[in-house]
């Protein structure tokens, strides 16, 4: 049986404070929301991976919390002599996650700073978006802006990191996690960012690079992409799920 890559958005996030890379209460509670919901699904050799940042850890944490809870009974076979699980999860995922950097965001810091250079103050940043009538309209408007030009390709030369490059990087992540499962395992539960999952979506999808950007602005927090690792590639299966989070609108969060 093919195995499952899970690719998970991270929770709502600090947006606006000033600093971003931590889950929001409401965050957690979504992480928590999609454990339940994927617990059905948890088997026997399931590997989780993350990217570097705390936000996703954390998402990783709250959402495996639930999804292998500390009552679970173990099914594996008492003769087994592998490590048992760890945290206190029952079946499935038997370590912490793997931390694989590929998985990381792109800097949208640096790609707003570039498109108005004012902006490499982040304290400036928030401070202008604070006085706006909707900041995160604001906000929204100003970070088109900088991801049209960051994914134009005229002025690559100017980020660290080129969309082709981290296009390159997801992609290479993607593979990776496909190469690591092993053959009992079911799922490979990914956390990770928007910019990442939209990429490979687009890759999958064969669809030209300005159509990431178009499905990035669509992925809700603790939302779930789904790719099969089928014998004749990587198929993509569902996008986007967040069934989890229905008839709870304050949960529906996209930053």
């Amino acid at each position: 049986m093919a195995a499952t890559i899970h690719l998970i958005r991270h929770g709502q996030a600090a947006f606006g404070a000033a600093d971003y890379d931590q889950l929001s209460e409401r965050g957690r509670e979504q992480s928590r929301l999609l454990g339940a919901a994927l617990a059905p699904l948890a088997g026997e050799g399931d590997i989780a991976i993350c990217g570097g940042m705390r936000r996703h850890r954390q998402t990783a944490e709250e959402c495996l919390a639930a999804m292998y809870p500390p009552t679970a009974t173990p099914q594996h076979d008492t003769t087994d002599s592998s490590p048992s699980p760890v945290d206190g999860r029952g079946v499935g995922v038997r370590a912490a996650p793997q931390t694989d950097p590929r998985w990381n965001e792109f800097d949208h810091q640096q790609i707003i700073a570039r498109h108005k250079p004012e902006y490499g103050d982040h304290e400036r940043l928030v401070a202008e978006l604070s006085r706006a009538t909707d900041p995160r309209r604001a906000f929204q408007t100003l970070f088109a802006a900088a991801m049209t030009r960051w994914s134009g390709g005229e002025f690559d030369h100017e980020y660290s990191e080129p969309w082709p490059a981290f296009g390159q990087r997801c992609r290479d992540a993607l593979q990776a996690a496909a190469d690591a499962a092993p053959s009992s395992a079911s799922n490979i539960w990914v956390f990770t960012s928007g910019g990442p999952i939209a990429a490979i979506v687009q890759h999958l999808l064969q669809a030209p690079d300005a159509q990431a950007m178009k499905l990035s602005w669509t992925l809700v927090n603790a939302g779930v992409t789904q790719v099969h690792v089928a014998r004749g590639g990587l198929r993509l299966s569902t996008f986007n799920g967040h069934a989890h989070l229905y008839g709870r609108a304050d949960l529906i969060t996209y930053r």
